[in-house]
């Protein structure tokens, strides 16, 4: 049973970290959907090297912020690459 019940939170964390709204009127989602291409291109890096594709873009906050505040922004494939390299928990 106490699989069962690690494996449902595991699954509901997932959920609400895919469910983030995308708002595209703020800094951090624009700069998240405009660093779509960095990101394809380092996809097969280190999660800092993704990161650093919003290193200077719009906004103070930090990239993990602006990337982690805008997951809805983002691809499936970038979910789960954060998700597998623990950016954002």
């Amino acid at each position: 049973m106490r699989i069962s019940v690690t494996l449902f939170t595991i699954f509901l964390s997932s959920v609400f970290a895919a469910a983030l709204p995308c708002d595209v009127e703020s800094d951090n989602c624009r700069a998240v959907i405009n660093a779509s291409a960095c990101f394809n291109e380092y996809m097969s890096g280190s999660a800092s090297t993704v990161l650093n594709c919003l290193a200077g873009t719009d906004g103070a906050a930090t990239p993990k912020v602006k990337m982690c505040a805008c997951t809805g922004c983002v691809a499936p494939v970038m979910l789960t690459f954060l998700s597998k390299n623990n950016v954002c928990t």
